[in-house]
C-alpha cells in the first residue's frame, strides 16, 4: 500500500488540507489514511483486526517507530474525526490516472475524449448522525383500514438502511474513476453532479443517460469547454429550427425552455425491426454533422450505456445482510468511499472479455416530432 501512495504524498496531502500532527500520537493522521484505505481493502475485518494487520505491515517501514502499541477501537474513531474526509479526497484527486491511450478506441470518439456521468446509492450504518446527514429512502405503506370508514390510507414512511449519493465521472473504454463527490440521498443527482463538472474540460464529451434540460445544468457541465451527448426522453418536444443531410435536427431555445442552448436533437431506434422498437432520443452540443455524424453518435452512446456501471461494483461483496460502509458519522462514510475509489486506481479490477454480442442497427429516426 505504502508503493501505491508513498508516505511523502500522503503528508503533502495532510499538509495540503491541515492535518499533518506532530509526533507523539498513537496514530498520527499518516498512519490513519493507511488504516482508512486498508480498511477498504479488508472489508470483511472489524477495527482490531484491521489495526492489527495494518501495523503489521508497516513495521517493515523505516520510518514506522519498532515498539508501538496496538490502537483501541475508540482510539481509532477519534483519530478518524480528527482526520476528516478532505485528505482522502484530495489524495483521489492526486493519484488519478493519465488519459486512456488512443490505441484505447472504446475511450475516444475521434479527438474527443469520452467520458461518461455514473451514480450510485450506498446503504450506511443506522445511526442517528449518519440519518440526519444522509436520509433514509421513503416507501409507501397502508395504514389498517380506519374504525369509522374502512378504508385503509397510504402514507409515506422511511424505509431501510440511511444511504449515500455518490456522482462521478467515468472514462469510457477504462472504467476508471477519476472524479467524484458524496452526498446526501435526498439531494437530486444533477445537484450533486454540479460538484464533478469543473473536471469536463475542451476536448471530453461526457455522455449521460439521464440527461437533463435544465439550461443552468446544461451551461454547468459545458463551462469547462467540454461538449455533451445526454439522453433525454423521446417524448420531450423541441423548438426545432432545421433538419441535417444527416438525419439530426438543429433547435434552439424558445419560450417554452425545453430546449436548454442550441444543440443538435438525434432520434433514433435500435435492433432490426425499426416499427416495433421503442424511439431514443438524444441532445449534443456537437453541431456539425461532418465532424460527428449523427448515426456514429448514437451507436458510441448505446455501446457504452449497455456495459456495467463502474460504481456498481466499488464496494466489496460482503456474507449476510447490512451495509458494507461501517462508519456511524458522515464524514467517516466519505473517508471510506473515496478509500475504495483510491484502491480502484491503485488495484484496479480485472477487464473480462466480454461475451460477443451483436451490435444493435441504429436506425435514425430524421423527424420524430
Amino acid at each position: 500500500m505504502t508503493r501505491a501512495f508513498p508516505p511523502e504524498l500522503v503528508d503533502q496531502v495532510l499538509l495540503d488540507s491541515g492535518r499533518i500532527e506532530q509526533g507523539g500520537r498513537l496514530l498520527p493522521a499518516r498512519v490513519v489514511v493507511y488504516f482508512v484505505l486498508a480498511t477498504g481493502l479488508l472489508g470483511g475485518h472489524g477495527h482490531p483486526d484491521t489495526a492489527r494487520l495494518l501495523i503489521d505491515g508497516l513495521t517493515r517501514e523505516p520510518w514506522w517507530p519498532q515498539g508501538r502499541s496496538l490502537p483501541t477501537g475508540p482510539a481509532i474513531d477519534r483519530a478518524r474525526q480528527r482526520l476528516g474526509p478532505e485528505p482522502l479526497r484530495r489524495l483521489f484527486a492526486r493519484t488519478r490516472p493519465a488519459p486512456a491511450a488512443r490505441s484505447t478506441s472504446a475511450a475516444w470518439f475521434r479527438d474527443l475524449r469520452l467520458v461518461a456521468l455514473d451514480g450510485a446509492i450506498f446503504d450506511v450504518p443506522a445511526s442517528a448522525p449518519n440519518a440526519d446527514f444522509f436520509g433514509h429512502p421513503v416507501g409507501t405503506t397502508a395504514r389498517p383500514p380506519s374504525r369509522t370508514t374502512g378504508r385503509t390510507t397510504a402514507v409515506q414512511d422511511q424505509i431501510g438502511f440511511p444511504q449515500a449519493r455518490v456522482s462521478a465521472l467515468v472514462e469510457c473504454g477504462t472504467d476508471t474513476v477519476f472524479t467524484a463527490d458524496v452526498g446526501p440521498l435526498p439531494d437530486h443527482e444533477s445537484a450533486l453532479e454540479a460538484a464533478i463538472y469543473p473536471a469536463l474540460t475542451r476536448g471530453t464529451l461526457a455522455l449521460a443517460d439521464r440527461g437533463t434540460t435544465d439550461p443552468a445544468t446544461w451551461h454547468a457541465a459545458r463551462a469547462g469547454g467540454a461538449d455533451l451527448l445526454w439522453q433525454v426522453p423521446s417524448s420531450l418536444r423541441l423548438p426545432i429550427t432545421a433538419r441535417l443531410d444527416d438525419g439530426s435536427q438543429l433547435a434552439e431555445p424558445g419560450r417554452e425552455r425545453a430546449c436548454p442552448a442550441q444543440v443538435r436533437v438525434i432520434d433514433y431506434r435500435l435492433d432490426t425491426d425499426p416499427r416495433h422498437a421503442p424511439p431514443h432520443r438524444l441532445l449534443t452540443s456537437l453541431l456539425d454533422p461532418a465532424a460527428a455524424p449523427a448515426a456514429e453518435l448514437a451507436a458510441r452512446f448505446v455501446q457504452q450505456s449497455r456495459t456495467d456501471a463502474a460504481l456498481d461494483h466499488l464496494t466489496p461483496a460482503q456474507p449476510g445482510p447490512g451495509p458494507v460502509l461501517r462508519s456511524h458519522h458522515p464524514d467517516g462514510i466519505a473517508q471510506e468511499i473515496f478509500a475504495l475509489l483510491l484502491l480502484r486506481h491503485a488495484f484496479p479490477p480485472a477487464r473480462t472479455t466480454p461475451a460477443v454480442r451483436r451490435h444493435p442497427t441504429i436506425h435514425l429516426i430524421p423527424a420524430l416530432h
